[in-house]
């Protein structure tokens, strides 16, 4: 059983070997090449967030759990006195068309608030593709760089270094990156991780058959 601090690699050799697949096999199964299973397993290789979507797709598990945490989770009790820390360079990098996230903290499930460094990529709404809306609520803090935040209510609003924001994340949102640079930006969610996991990946998935 992998625990909080498994990599994608552990995560990826426990399923392959609980269900005692070969490489070969999960390779058919998810189109995926040996040699990057085993680079993946190896934690020699990150994967593209449409990688991770399809490795899911071929396993047939929940994105989720290619994370390290369980679908459902959300609703055990929480315990008490909890605590965890990421070291610079630490951290879930995941890579998609509009943004690089790293997801920090991730060694305690059931989180309140799911804590993401972010770089936005897009720099265009046509780019963008579909605005994102999920449950809960968002803040983020502009650590370099400058973005438009665009939401389907409100004026487009030009953020710099420094500035903040908080809204009502079922309101359909974009960053998009207006400085020479992209910007990047320390985001936190009130939304369970396992929901805002799956939103992310759906989101992708639709731009990626659109």
């Amino acid at each position: 059983m992998t625990d909080a601090k498994s990599s994608l690699g552990d995560i990826l050799k426990e399923i392959r070997n609980r269900n005692r697949w070969t490489l070969a096999e999960v390779s058919s199964m998810t189109g995926l090449a040996v040699s990057t299973l085993s680079k993946v397993e190896n934690n020699q290789m990150q994967l593209t967030y449409d990688r991770l979507i399809q490795l899911a797709q071929g396993l047939k598990v929940d994105i989720v759990e290619l994370f390290g945490t369980t679908a459902g989770a959300e609703e055990a009790p929480s315990m008490l006195g909890r605590r965890t820390y990421t070291r610079s360079g630490d951290g879930r990098e995941i890579i998609t068309q509009n943004y690089d996230y790293l997801y920090v903290c991730t060694e305690i499930s059931k989180k309140s608030m799911v804590p993401i460094v972010a770089v936005a990529r897009a720099r265009t709404l046509e780019e963008f593709g579909p605005l994102i809306r999920h449950k809960g609520e968002e803040f983020f803090y502009v650590i370099e760089g400058e973005l438009e935040l665009h939401t389907e209510i409100y004026a487009p609003l030009r953020l710099k270094k420094g500035d903040s924001c908080y809204f009502d994340a079922m309101t359909g949102h974009a960053y998009l990156s207006v400085s020479e640079e992209p910007a990047q930006i320390l985001c936190v969610c009130s939304t369970p991780e396992t929901e805002l996991v799956s939103t992310l990946a759906n989101a992708q998935t639709t731009k990626l058959t659109s």
